[in-house]
């Protein structure tokens, strides 16, 4: 049985408590491991992953993360308990690129869960390796490219999922460098979040170890962050994630969720505030909009308050619905 782990920030975090939580499954997920992460140099976002089709907690690389400062806004990682033959090409995350929304983007997928039959499913995208998760991920991959718009997308994605649904279990987290999706179905498991955000107070104790430590000193006071994961890695008040949803991060923030029908997850009042901005209106700077300027939502200027020009669809879409 994998276990997955997933990061969301509105700044470069450092995962090296939580990992130590989550190295701890390797013992009961022994065949390999992995994590991906994007980290943003000139503007650009770079994809780097490193995985190794050995016990993270034998490997001198995985036990070690700690010492590498990695950092990103998104991260993604996996622990592996085979269904089929153990080896690189087999070991989570997988990696595609592809032309969707206007751009190219490097994909990142990690899977939980076992999908029968999928093999036969994508036609262009060819696996590496002989993994249903990675059949799935080209099957999604093949469907997402070419979209043209973020609803489009994000409707297609959520779509999909319960589509590969019907083959078996699923929990999945995966990314475009520019949002975090999760999505599960996996009855008796599914997933858990756990939102992070300012005032960073308390403390936080690995689940299986004596270990703890102030949320505080982990965290800047204008950082906010979502942590995904199959199993809860601390004390905290985690959150059971519903099923057959595709819930959407950005930033930090929880944006949408994706069922049926397209949620709105900020706060009504954050709401109101976008609403106001995109039809032309600049609020008093409060502690509302000053949120909104934190999770890169909104901008302040010299004439005083404005949308962020590359977070305008989404905006649009948290308001409209």
């Amino acid at each position: 049985m994998c276990e997955l782990f997933g990061v969301n920030a509105n700044k470069d975090v450092d995962v090296n408590f939580t990992w130590r939580g989550f190295i701890r499954k390797s013992e009961y997920n022994p065949d390999g491991w992995g994590i991906g992460w994007y980290s943003h140099l000139a503007g650009s976002r770079n994809l780097s992953v490193i995985k190794q089709p050995i016990p993270a907690y034998r490997s001198r690389i995985a036990l070690a993360v700690p010492t590498l400062r990695i950092k990103g806004q998104i991260v993604i990682s996996h622990v592996r308990l085979a269904t089929s033959e153990i080896g690189y090409l087999n070991t989570h995350p997988f990696v595609r690129r592809i032309w969707s929304v206007g751009q190219y983007d490097e994909w990142i997928f990690a899977h939980n869960g076992v999908l029968d039959g999928v093999e036969e499913l994508p036609k262009r995208f060819k696996p590496l390796g002989t993994t249903d998760s990675e059949a799935a991920f080209c099957y999604i991959m093949e469907n997402l490219e070419g979209i043209g718009t973020i609803r489009e997308l994000f409707i297609k994605l959520q779509s999909i999922l319960d589509e590969l649904s019907d083959y078996g279990t699923l929990n999945v987290l995966m990314s475009n460098g520019r949002y975090l999706f999760a999505y599960t179905h996996y009855p008796g498991k599914g997933m858990w979040l756990l939102r992070r955000h300012p005032p960073h107070r308390g403390h936080a104790r690995l689940l299986d170890e004596d270990f703890e430590v102030s949320v505080g000193d982990m965290k800047a006071q204008d950082e906010y962050a979502y942590l995904v994961a199959t199993r809860r890695l601390t004390d905290e008040k985690w959150e059971k994630m519903e099923k057959n949803k595709l819930y959407i991060f950005r930033d930090g923030a929880l944006l949408l969720k994706v069922g049926r029908k397209i949620e709105p997850m900020l706060r009504k009042d954050e709401i109101e505030v976008l609403r106001a901005v995109l039809n032309g209106e600049s609020p008093e700077i409060d502690n509302t909009v000053k949120r909104l300027v934190d999770l890169k939502l909104l901008k302040i200027t010299r004439g005083g308050v404005a949308v962020n020009d590359y977070r305008r669809a989404i905006i649009k879409l948290i308001v409209e619905g």
